[in-house]
């Protein structure tokens, strides 16, 4: 049995020097263009899903431009308490 080693496996994944999400778009471009050749019937729904794909990042897009687009209520940052009238 040999001793614990503090140094990691020398694999392939070590010497890779690209990020995750340029891999995983690497990755995703090649299952579509794998799927798109290979598979003739397939090819509508493979280019109804990536419009659709396409359709639902630009309406995140819209939506979290919007959402930080409007104007901060600076109410929400007093942490002060304000004595309040009771009746």
């Amino acid at each position: 049995m040999q001793a614990w080693s503090p140094q990691p496996h020398p694999g392939p994944f070590r010497l890779m020097k690209v990020d995750a999400e340029s891999a995983g778009i690497l990755v995703a471009v090649a299952f579509f263009v794998m799927g798109f050749v290979s598979v003739p019937i397939a090819k509508g729904f493979l280019i109804g899903a990536f419009l659709l794909g396409i359709g639902v990042a630009v309406v995140l897009w819209l939506i979290r431009k919007r959402r930080n687009s409007r104007p901060v209520d600076a109410r929400i940052f007093d942490l002060e308490e304000r004595p309040s009238a009771k009746i």
